[in-house]
C-alpha cells in the first residue's frame, strides 16, 4: 500500500535526522517502522498510538528540521483517517506550540495542518477544541511579527474553515442543502437589459419567499453544531465593531477582516438567518446594530471605520441585507434604505456616493430584489416608499449634468463608459490622467449609475408586465377585445402601482440624459428603455404614461426647432398636439444618427401597440407626416434617404 510505504519512508527519515542528537526520539522511530510492518490499514494505525505518538514526539522537540517532518507526517496521517478523533485535544496543543515558533516554514506548516483537521473526520465537534483551532488561525494574523505569507495563509485558512464549519452547520441542522445567496458582486453584461434578471418564478422557493406565500417556518432550537456556528458569529461581530472575542480568546483583530467573514457568511448561508431563530435575532440585535452604526456619516469617522475598503464591506453587508432578508427585516430595512438614500444627498467624498449609487443600482437591475421592496414597502401604506426614494435620488444625480461646471466633459465621458460596456470591454482613465480628468471620470461614473438604475426599473417593469401577460393575468397588446375595467392579477397589480408611482421622475430624467447625449450606445440604451417603459404602459392601458413618453419619443425623431426646450411635465395631450411647420422649417429638418434610432424606436412601439394606442396614434401619425414632408423636400439630406430606404417609408 503506497500510503504504508511513504509512512515508513518518513519514519526512517525522522530516525536519520534524530539519530545525533536526540536518542529517544531515533529509537521510537525504528520501533515505529517495526509496528508498522505489523499493520495493514489506516484504521488500525489509527488504534495504535506507538505511529501517532513518534511524530508528536519529534514535534515537542521544536526544533525546524523536526517539526517540518513531525507536522508533514501528522498532515498524512489525518488525512488518511488514521488517528482517532480522541488524539485531537493532543494534536491541537502540539500545533498551538508550533505556531508560537519564529520559523516561517514551520507557522506554514501549522496553519497547513489545522485545513486539513477541519476537512476531515477531526473536525472540532466541541467548543474548547473549536476554540482552539479557531485561534491558532487569529493569533498568527494578529501577531505583527508574522510575515505577510503567514499572514495570507492564516487569514484564507480561517476562511475556509468558517465556510466549512457553516456547511456542517447546514448539515446539522436538515437545512435546505446549497447557498442562496449572490456571494458578491454580480457580473456585469454589455447591457442593462442584461443585467437585469428575468428568471423570477424560478428561483427558488426559499429565495422567493415572499412572492411564494412567505418565509419557512423558525426553529428555536438547536444543535450542537449549529451552537458552534453561532457563537463564532456573534465573537465575530464583536471583533468587527472594534471589540473583543471572549470565545475565540483575541483582543484585537482588523475590523475588515472580521466584516469580510459576517459579509460572506450573510450572502452564502441565507437558510441559516430565514430558519434558524437563535441566527436571526443574532442578525437583527448584533449585526444590524454594528451595521447602521458603522453607516452612521453625521460624525468624523476614525481609523478603519473611515477608509474605503472598511465603507464597502459595510455597504455590501448592508445590501445582502436588503437583498435578502428584508421581507423578516421590515424595520431594519427601511432604516438601512434611509440611510443610503441620505449619502445622495450630503456632501461626502465623491467615492462614498458612488460606492451607495452601485449598491443602489444593483437593486435596480434585480427584479426580484426590486419586486420585493416594492411589495414589502412601497404597496404597504404604512411603510416608507423606498423604490420611489430611490428612483428619485438616481434622478437627482442625473439632473446634476445642469449645474456642474464639467458637464460637457462629464457627458463625453458617460458616453465612453456606455460604449465601453457595449463592447463588453471596462472603461478605464490613463494612467497619467491629471486630477481633473479623474474627477470629471468620478462624476460621470456617479451619473452612469444612476442612468443604469434608472434603465434597471424600466427593464423590470417591462419584464414584469411580460411575465403577467404570460401568466393571463394581462391581454396581449394584438388583442383585439376590450380590456377589463381593472386589473386583479397580483403582478399586473404590482406593476400599475409600479407605473403609477415612479413614471414622471423616470422620464424626465431619460429625457434630459438623451437631450444631452451623442454617443451611440448611451442613445441606443435609453431609447431601449423608452420602448421598454412606453410598451409596458401600453400592455397595461396607462394612458397618460404611454402618451406622456410616446410625445417625448416624438420630440427625438425630427427637430422641431420651437418644441424641443419643452420639458416632459409640460408635455400637450395627444389631441392638442398639431403644428403646422413653416417652408423654412420644413427645408432645415436635417436627421441626425439620434434621430433615427428615435425614429425606429416609435416604428417599434407602433408596431408593437397598433390594437392599444388609441388617441396615441396622433403622436405617431403627426410625426410621420413630417417625416413624409422632409422625404419630399429638394433639400432631403443622404440620412433621411438612407432611413427611408431602409424602412421602405413610401
Amino acid at each position: 500500500m503506497a500510503f504504508m510505504a511513504v509512512l515508513e519512508s518518513d519514519l526512517r527519515a525522522l530516525s536519520a535526522e534524530a539519530r545525533r542528537r536526540y536518542p529517544a526520539v531515533k529509537d521510537g522511530a525504528e520501533h515505529a517502522i517495526l509496528k508498522l510492518r505489523s499493520l495493514s490499514s489506516p484504521s488500525e494505525i489509527a488504534h495504535n498510538e506507538d505511529i501517532l505518538r513518534i511524530f508528536l514526539m519529534a514535534c515537542e522537540v521544536r526544533t525546524v528540521k523536526l517539526s517540518v517532518i513531525g507536522l508533514s507526517c501528522l498532515q498524512k496521517l489525518i488525512s488518511h483517517d488514521a488517528v482517532l478523533p480522541s488524539a485531537l485535544r493532543e494534536i491541537l496543543a502540539t500545533l498551538k506550540n508550533h505556531a508560537e515558533m519564529a520559523d516561517e516554514g514551520v507557522q506554514l506548516k501549522t496553519l497547513q495542518t489545522i485545513s486539513i483537521i477541519f476537512q476531515s473526520r477531526l473536525h472540532p465537534e466541541n467548543e474548547d477544541t473549536m476554540s482552539q483551532a479557531l485561534g491558532i488561525c487569529l493569533r498568527l494574523l494578529e501577531n505583527t511579527r508574522s510575515s505577510d505569507s503567514v499572514r495570507n495563509t492564516a487569514a484564507a485558512t480561517f476562511r475556509q474553515a468558517v465556510a466549512l464549519i457553516f456547511d456542517r452547520v447546514v448539515l446539522a441542522e436538515s437545512l435546505p442543502a446549497g447557498k442562496f445567496g449572490f456571494g458578491g458582486q454580480l457580473s456585469r453584461t454589455s447591457s442593462v437589459t442584461g443585467d437585469v434578471n428575468r428568471g423570477i418564478n424560478l428561483s427558488d422557493s426559499l429565495d422567493c419567499e415572499s412572492i411564494s406565500g412567505g418565509p419557512p417556518s423558525m426553529r428555536g432550537t438547536l444543535t450542537e453544531t449549529g451552537r458552534l456556528g453561532l457563537r463564532l458569529l456573534e465573537d465575530l461581530t464583536s471583533l468587527a465593531a472594534g471589540g473583543s472575542a471572549a470565545w475565540l480568546r483575541v483582543n484585537i483583530l482588523p475590523r475588515t477582516f472580521a466584516l469580510d467573514i459576517i459579509e460572506f457568511i450573510l450572502s452564502n448561508y441565507v437558510a441559516v438567518f430565514r430558519i434558524l431563530l437563535p441566527y436571526e435575532q443574532a442578525l437583527r440585535r448584533q449585526i444590524c446594530s454594528l451595521l447602521m452604526t458603522s453607516l452612521r456619516t453625521n460624525a468624523e469617522l476614525e481609523g478603519e471605520a473611515g477608509e474605503p475598503i472598511f465603507r464597502r464591506l459595510v455597504l455590501r453587508s448592508v445590501a445582502h441585507i436588503i437583498r435578502l432578508y428584508s421581507s423578516s427585516l421590515i424595520t431594519e430595512c427601511e432604516v438601512f434604505l434611509s440611510m443610503l438614500l441620505k449619502v445622495t444627498f450630503l456632501d461626502l467624498p465623491l467615492w462614498h456616493r458612488i460606492l451607495v449609487l452601485e449598491i443602489l443600482r444593483g437593486f435596480c437591475v434585480e427584479a426580484r430584489t426590486l419586486r420585493i421592496l416594492f411589495q414589502n414597502f412601497d404597496m404597504h401604506p404604512k411603510n416608507t416608499n423606498v423604490v420611489e426614494g430611490m428612483v428619485k435620488a438616481l434622478a437627482r444625480v442625473v439632473s446634476s449634468v445642469q449645474v456642474q461646471e464639467s458637464s460637457e466633459e462629464s457627458l463625453a465621458a458617460v458616453a465612453g463608459m456606455f460604449s465601453s460596456k457595449a463592447k463588453g470591454i471596462e472603461w478605464s482613465l490613463d494612467n497619467d490622467a491629471s486630477n481633473a480628468a479623474v474627477l470629471v471620470a468620478s462624476e460621470a461614473h456617479a451619473i452612469t449609475l444612476a442612468v443604469e438604475g434608472l434603465l434597471g426599473v424600466v427593464f423590470t417593469v417591462a419584464t414584469l408586465t411580460d411575465e403577467a401577460m404570460d401568466v393571463g393575468e394581462l391581454e396581449s397588446p394584438r388583442c383585439d377585445s376590450d380590456p377589463p375595467a381593472k386589473w386583479t392579477g397580483k403582478t399586473a397589480v404590482l406593476c400599475i402601482s409600479m407605473v403609477d408611482s415612479l413614471w414622471l421622475t423616470i422620464l424626465d430624467a431619460l429625457s434630459l440624459i438623451l437631450s444631452r447625449s451623442q454617443g451611440e450606445a448611451i442613445v441606443l440604451e435609453i431609447l431601449k428603455g423608452y420602448q421598454a417603459f412606453t410598451q409596458a404602459c401600453g400592455i397595461l392601458r396607462a394612458v397618460e404614461p404611454l402618451n406622456s413618453f410616446l410625445a417625448s419619443l416624438c420630440k427625438f425623431t425630427i427637430n422641431f426647432p420651437a418644441e424641443t426646450e419643452r420639458k416632459s411635465s409640460a408635455l400637450p395631450s395627444p389631441a392638442s398636439k398639431r403644428s403646422e411647420l413653416s417652408v423654412e422649417q420644413r427645408e432645415s429638418i436635417v436627421l441626425t444618427p439620434k434621430n433615427v434610432q428615435a425614429l425606429r424606436t416609435l416604428f417599434n412601439i407602433a408596431h408593437r401597440l397598433h390594437n392599444v394606442l388609441g388617441p396615441s396614434w396622433v403622436l405617431v401619425l403627426e410625426t410621420l407626416a413630417a417625416l413624409d414632408r422632409a422625404i419630399n423636400s429638394p433639400h432631403a439630406t443622404a440620412q433621411v434617404i438612407l432611413f427611408t430606404d431602409q424602412y421602405h417609408v413610401q
